[in-house]
């Protein structure tokens, strides 16, 4: 086992490294993984082997969507406890010649079919949503990108044919998620052919799903939608007790959205909209820019303290304003204003706690999760945020097809007034796959999993690289807090990786009433941010080494 171990860290070291045309630039002290530079294009995902697969779009000739879009369908295959076809996520989009931003809501939706009064269970076919990952992919293909879908999915389809070495990431996760996945006997033959869960070092193979893929490629969506995909997904759902059902599959559609969009010191922030978390993020920030918080210090107590008030004030209009906006009515304007957060921000002081806020369970949302970066020669710029919601979704595969299917309808649950469910509505969730510009120019494209602590890490991350001038690794490596949950002193938890800061502020903020937990290295559950920085005409790239995070460029 610990030779196994080894040697894919190795290969992965080799991959981040020699993988790059760029140079190492980071200084050692600030960071654990060097800084990846280069000028052509540049590709940043949680897996290597993913990051390549874009990257060798990029050096083919295309351009950054359809780079993005082979990077998904690949990291589907080698992260396949986090995303896959069998899901959903969202797509942010900026187009240098046009000066055009967009954005692709492929969010999972609820079945057409009434089920109004359940609880959603965390697996099995009862928990599928209609999965909306190929639908967005292949319209960003089809209306942004250059290449055919054929060549975009053939990396994927190798990967999943020839098969790739298991990180010691996912083998922790097959091996927790094992008694889950038991009850599904064909999810069970992919991440456990011999019985027991797959190790580090093994060799992972999906043939069914290269089958898949090629398929999808050769045929397009619609096979996924109303083909022959479509009939085996309904099929299995007949079969076992799920909703889903060749109406459902055929109903689906992707859709183009304005993007929401705010300012931060003089750089324009643009994010996913509703139903998920960007607006979050800009109103964060909007309070923030009210505080000089480089003159508090990085890691000072009252930075920390601050954020904390400002995240759980935008995380009200988390459960009491956001929803489909298919299905209500959600003011994206308002909600992004600068007056709407100065509002917000008035009441913050930044010697006491607030105790008036209700408590955000970080654990409401799961962290299976993915994020993807892409920037090319041209300057395009992409930002895309893939889930299945919890490791391996529903546990439940699809029989012939090597489809992982996600349990989104478990985001329903406790959910009330505009979040709350409805047939055939899409559910809210907080990912925020995010781009930043600066005088009209792209400036940064950064996302990451982590559910609830999306937000939150986002906003550090952020004023990580424009308020203390840090490069994109140093900003990701950089310590995290996460704290949304305003009880009042003594009651107030704060999630802290306590070993990077200083260990007098820390004793502040339990002087100040917080209660610490305290992570001693770099935890996922911090999530697993991916980003790229334009700079003097140079592309950075930073990947997080909270997870098996690899940056390539040329």
């Amino acid at each position: 086992m610990k030779v196994k171990i080894r040697f894919f860290s190795v290969l992965l070291v080799a991959l981040l490294v020699v993988g790059c045309a760029g140079i190492a630039s980071a200084p050692e002290s600030k960071t654990i993984i060097p800084e990846v530079v280069s000028k052509n294009g540049m590709v940043a995902s949680a897996h290597p082997l993913a990051s390549q697969a874009g990257l060798d779009i990029l050096k083919a000739g295309g351009n950054a969507i359809d780079s993005a879009v082979a990077t998904a369908f690949a990291i589907g295959v080698v992260e396949p406890n986090a995303t896959g076809i069998g899901g959903e996520g969202y797509i942010v989009i900026y187009l240098k010649d046009s000066n055009k931003v967009t954005s692709i809501d492929y969010r999972s939706r609820a079945s057409l079919t009434d089920a109004s009064g359940e609880t959603w269970p965390n697996a099995g076919h009862r928990a599928v949503a209609v999965p909306g990952t190929v639908a967005g992919l292949a319209k960003a293909l089809a209306q942004y990108g250059t290449m055919s879908l054929a060549q975009v999915v053939e990396p994927a389809a190798k990967l999943a044919e020839e098969g790739f070495i298991v990180s010691a990431t996912l083998a922790g996760v097959i091996a927790d998620n094992f008694k889950r996945a038991m009850p599904n006997d064909y999810l069970m033959s992919i991440i456990a052919p011999t019985g027991l869960p797959l190790e580090a070092g093994d060799l992972y193979k999906n043939p069914d799903l290269a089958r898949t893929l090629r398929l999808i490629g050769s045929v397009g969506p619609e096979v996924f939608y109303t083909g022959e995909i479509a009939k085996l997904i309904a099929a299995d759902m007949a079969a076992n007790g799920g909703l889903i059902d060749e109406a459902d599959l055929a109903a689906y559609k992707a859709i183009e959205r304005e993007p929401a969009t705010g300012s931060y010191r003089g750089y324009d922030v643009v994010s996913a909209p509703a139903p998920v978390g960007g607006f979050l993020l800009i109103q964060a920030l909007n309070m923030i820019e009210n505080y000089d918080i480089r003159s508090m210090g990085f890691d000072s107590a009252q930075k920390l303290h601050l954020f904390s008030e400002v995240l759980a004030r935008a995380f009200d209009d988390y459960y009491n304003v956001l929803g489909d906006p298919d299905y209500v009515d959600v003011p994206m304007k308002a909600l992004t204003s600068q007056g709407y957060a100065d509002a917000k921000a008035a009441s913050i002081k930044l010697d006491s706690m607030a105790s008036s806020y209700e408590p955000v369970d970080p654990n409401s949302e799961h962290w299976s999760t993915t994020h993807l970066s892409v920037v090319d020669k041209a300057g395009n710029m992409v930002a895309l945020t893939q889930t299945l919601s919890s490791f391996f979704g529903a546990a439940v595969a699809v029989p012939g097809t090597g489809i992982i299917l996600n349990n989104e309808m478990v985001n329903f649950n406790k959910k009330k007034g505009t979040a709350a469910y409805m047939p055939g509505k899409r559910m809210n969730t907080t990912i925020a796959p995010t781009l930043v510009m600066k005088d009209g120019k792209a400036f940064a494209t950064l996302g990451t999993p982590g559910s609830v602590r999306i937000v939150p890490t986002l906003t550090q991350i952020v004023t990580n690289l424009i308020d203390f001038d840090m490069g994109m690794q140093e900003a990701i490596e950089a310590p995290r807090m996460y704290c949304t949950n305003l009880k009042g002193p003594g009651k107030t938890t704060m999630d802290i990786e306590s070993f990077l800061f200083p260990e007098t502020e820390v004793a502040k903020l339990t002087d100040m009433g917080y209660k610490l937990k305290a992570y001693e290295s770099r935890d996922l559950f911090f999530g697993g941010v991916q980003g790229i920085i334009v700079k003097n005409g140079k592309l950075h790239g930073g990947a997080d080494p909270r997870r098996d995070g690899a940056v390539l460029g040329y």
